[in-house]
């Protein structure tokens, strides 16, 4: 499902026709604007939720920082802070923005194990669960993940253009490929 492409620098052009909207760390964007891109960046074990629905045009980015609320409120500040409620919020959002749930479909990227060699594995393996957490969420909200660049050893940024549901992914190794 990975193509390897052209650099993400080409396909941004500070004249192009959309905004970029940067989604920080636990953060949700969902926009109904097409030609809008939504970015996150430096991404290590978190994890990027792009859902779109094709049809409407409705897309959104969740930046996941942890894999469960454990039932807390979710914040209203970073309501996309966890992998559970992050993505119900992030469903909620498209609905409520004309999206059906019957036609969106997910993409993921991040969840990588930065701390590798550095301490004894599955210590502090969060990459590893927010991505599990993420799957599960999107499982039981009905969402089909089309599309994921997950794990390793490296970071990550990622690009979603809400038009199309293409979203880029450029690792901190400077490769960058399309999912």
């Amino acid at each position: 499902m990975l193509t390897e492409c052209a650099s993400v620098d080409s396909m941004i052009s500070p004249g192009g026709h959309g905004a970029v909207l940067v989604v920080g760390l636990g953060e949700v964007q969902v926009t109904r604007v097409p030609d809008v891109v939504l970015a996150s960046f430096g991404l290590g074990p978190c994890v990027v939720v792009c859902v779109f629905d094709p049809l409407t045009h409705v897309g959104g980015m969740n930046h996941v920082v942890l894999p469960s609320s454990g039932n807390r409120p979710v914040s209203s500040t970073y309501p996309g802070k966890y992998a559970d409620s992050g993505t119900a919020h992030l469903v909620r959002g498209l609905e409520g923005r004309g999206a059906a749930r019957s036609r969106m479909m997910a993409k993921i990227a991040g969840g990588a194990a930065v701390t590798h060699g550095t301490m004894p594995e599955n210590l502090f393996d969060v990459g590893s669960k927010n991505v599990l957490a993420v799957q599960t969420a999107l499982e039981c909200e009905g969402i089909p993940i089309v599309a994921y660049d997950t794990g390793g050893h490296h970071g990550r940024s990622v690009w979603f253009w809400v038009r199309s549901g293409k979203v880029m992914v450029r690792t901190a190794k400077n490769v960058t490929i399309q999912l």
